[in-house]
C-alpha cells in the first residue's frame, strides 16, 4: 500500500516535534515591514485571563504605561528579557507603568501550574497570563519570533511597532524599552502618544 508523499512529510514534523520538546514554530524570518499586521480600524486590545485567575482587559487599564511582553516557556531568549524586565519593573515602581508576560503556549501542552513553577523559578513578580490562540498576539505580528514587546499608551492605546527578538546586551535591551516607556510617560503631558521610529 502506497502513503502519499504529504503523510511522510507530516510524520517528520511530529518526530522531530516530539525529540526537541518545543511545539513547531513557523520560521523565524528577519524583522521585516511585511511581518506587521495589516493596519485595521479596530482598535489594537485584548482580554485575557492570567494563572491567577483574573481577567486583564487592556481597555480598562488606562492612567498607565502598559508593558506587554509575549513568550514561552521552551524560549531561551524570554528568560533573559524576564530578568530585564523584572529590573525594568522594580526601576518604575513608583510611576504610571504596569508589566504582564504573555505566554503563548497551548494550555495542554503547558498547563497552569507548569507556568506556575516556571513563575516560582523565575523569581516573577509581574502578573503571568495566557495567550493560547494567538488572538491577541497576532494583532502585534504575523511570525511566531518571540519574545516581542507591546507598549500601550495611558489612553489604553497601542504604539507602534511592537519590539521583536532579544539583543543579546540586557543593557541594551533595558534601555530600548526605557527609552519607550519614557516617551510615553511624557506624551502625557502634551496630550499625545508619540509613534515610535521603525525598529530594525
Amino acid at each position: 500500500m502506497r502513503f502519499p508523499a504529504a503523510a511522510f512529510v507530516l510524520a517528520a514534523c511530529l518526530l522531530a516535534s516530539a525529540q526537541t520538546g518545543a511545539p513547531p514554530q513557523k520560521p523565524e524570518a528577519a524583522v521585516r515591514p511585511g511581518d506587521e499586521p495589516a493596519a485595521t480600524a479596530k482598535p489594537v486590545s485584548f482580554r485575557l485571563k492570567g494563572i491567577d485567575g483574573k481577567i486583564y482587559d487592556s481597555t480598562a487599564m488606562t492612567g498607565e504605561v502598559l508593558v506587554v511582553s509575549f513568550g514561552a516557556t521552551w524560549c531561551v531568549p524570554c528568560v533573559w528579557e524576564l530578568v530585564a524586565i523584572e529590573e525594568l519593573k522594580e526601576e518604575y515602581a513608583h510611576k504610571p507603568v504596569r508589566f504582564l508576560w504573555v505566554s503563548i503556549e497551548d494550555a495542554e501542552r503547558t498547563s497552569d501550574n507548569i507556568l506556575r513553577h516556571y513563575a516560582r523559578e523565575r523569581g516573577l513578580t509581574i502578573p503571568v497570563l495566557r495567550d493560547p490562540t494567538l488572538a491577541a498576539y497576532s494583532q502585534f505580528s504575523t511570525t511566531t519570533r518571540i519574545p516581542l514587546v507591546a507598549f500601550f499608551d495611558r489612553e489604553g492605546r497601542f504604539n507602534a511597532p511592537a519590539h521583536r527578538g532579544m539583543p543579546q546586551d540586557l543593557t541594551l535591551y533595558k534601555k530600548l524599552v526605557r527609552d519607550r516607556v519614557n516617551a510615553l510617560l511624557e506624551a502625557k503631558a502634551v496630550g499625545a502618544a508619540p509613534a515610535a521610529a521603525a525598529e530594525r
